[in-house]
């Protein structure tokens, strides 16, 4: 009997300690649907704004194929070259397949003709960009005659989502902006003069963001004007599960020979050149009294992005310093995306057929399209403020913006997500070498 109660005890402690044990693991389980946070709280953990990826594009299967046969005149030499184009980032996009690398002499693609100039090429300079008004001025060139055409543009926030009319034929904007229009007023001088604005500021703004806006300010490019292919695809987000898809085709023949030739090799590249802007929310700390000792809900720490927000160019992390007015943040940028930076108004550049020369001054520069505290309609001051040039060979930039703190009589600090929305053109290209041999 003394040895069962013995056992009998050994068995109740162990229960005990069991029960211990699962209350301490309990304990330590995270609520559901609650993620780890960073010091700065973790916009990370959305299902979207992920990755470090904006356009992906392949040649389809077997289109072309990898082995070709030339049977001469009197058979169809011709096939075709598909690209698929899907946008994977978050931002919508507007850009150009380009087809290139081959033989022009002996290869023939319709509506490609490089022995003919592409002639006008236009130009955005954007002049200043805050909340109140946008301007700049459209430059087109025609490369026939040298000859150049230049005209301006003002943009305002007050009639964007009240006004009639049609903006463009060649932009879905009813599409873009889900049945809200813009309108394109022509001024006298010849002169083309833009308005856009907000009768909702604080409702609109926001709608207005992810790309929106930028396509609409730069609807003035033409990627077909050397040779390109257009597209408009949407973000993967939550209006937009999975993002956008296309489905590029150019028709292709063999129309030449040459002499002795039995077999040769043809390189086929495509370049995709396109709009894309990065959209980053980081919970940042604003504090008007930072050196009190009183009980706070947060202190300024450093975010540092790790998963990227869906775009080619990343907000990699972000320091913030506070006084009892402003609240400073430095703000650190960097592309991530593997390809080539553009300014977003000289983006016609980035096609292989463009008649001009590409130089330093247009690659790199990224755009400050929108940057405040969520739910102020204050823009921050920052330097620079119209746009960054990122270091060309590390792919990296600093903004330095402050926020004048609004409420004077608050003693206790608050978190509130830092809205920073870059725009920048942006370029990739991939090659499919096919082999090809003469049958007759």
């Amino acid at each position: 009997m003394k040895l069962f109660g013995k056992k009998r005890g050994l068995v109740l402690a162990a229960i005990f300690l069991l029960i211990i044990n699962l209350f301490l693991l309990t304990s330590c389980t995270k609520f559901p649907g609650r993620t780890p946070t960073n010091n700065l709280g973790n916009f990370e953990d959305n299902k979207y704004y992920q990755g470090f990826d904006g356009m992906l594009m392949r040649f389809s299967e077997n289109m072309p194929p990898y082995r070709m046969y030339y049977y001469g005149d009197q058979y169809d030499n011709s096939f075709d070259v598909n690209v698929e184009v899907a946008n994977v980032g978050s931002a919508w996009s507007r850009g150009g397949i380009f087809l290139s690398g081959y033989d022009p002499t002996m290869i023939e693609f319709l509506g490609i003709n490089p022995a003919r100039s592409s002639g006008q090429s236009c130009m955005i300079d954007i002049g200043n960009i805050g909340f109140g008004e946008f301007g700049g001025t459209m430059r087109c060139e025609n490369f026939f005659i040298g000859a150049g055409d230049q005209g301006t543009f003002e943009i305002g926030f007050q009639n964007l989502f009240g006004s009639g009319g049609s903006y463009s034929d060649r932009l879905d904007l009813n599409r873009l902006f889900g049945g809200i229009d813009l309108w394109y007023q022509h001024s006298a001088g010849g002169q083309d003069r833009m308005s856009i604005g907000f009768n909702n500021p604080g409702i609109d703004i926001e709608y207005a963001n992810h790309g929106r806006l930028l396509i609409a300010l730069f609807e003035g490019l033409d990627f077909s004007r050397n040779f390109g292919v257009e597209y408009l695809l949407e973000g993967d987000n939550q209006d937009y599960p999975g993002g956008g898809l296309a489905y590029i085709n150019f028709d292709g023949n063999i129309v030449r020979w040459p002499p002795g030739l039995d077999q040769t090799y043809q390189s086929f590249l495509i370049t995709n050149c396109f709009l894309y802007a990065t959209y980053a929310a980081p919970v940042v700390c604003i504090d008007p009294t930072p050196f009190s000792q009183n009980q706070k809900v947060c202190v300024p720490r450093q975010f540092t992005g790790t998963k990227g927000q869906g775009a080619p160019v990343a907000v990699t992390y972000v320091e913030q310093e506070n006084t009892p007015r402003q609240a400073i943040f430095t703000i650190h940028v960097k592309n991530v995306g593997g390809g080539q930076v553009y300014d977003p108004g000289r983006l016609e550049m980035c096609s292989p057929y463009f008649p001009g020369r590409v130089t330093s001054e247009d690659l790199n520069i990224v755009y400050i399209g929108d940057i405040r505290v969520s739910g102020d309609l204050q823009r921050l001051h920052c330097m620079p403020n119209d746009f960054v040039r990122l270091d060309p060979k590390t792919g990296e930039g600093i903004i330095v913006c402050s926020y004048d703190i609004p409420f004077s009589g608050l003693k206790s600090a608050y978190e509130s997500p830092l809205v920073v929305e870059l725009w920048y053109g942006y370029s990739k290209t991939m090659e499919k070498k096919v082999y090809i041999k003469r049958a007759i």
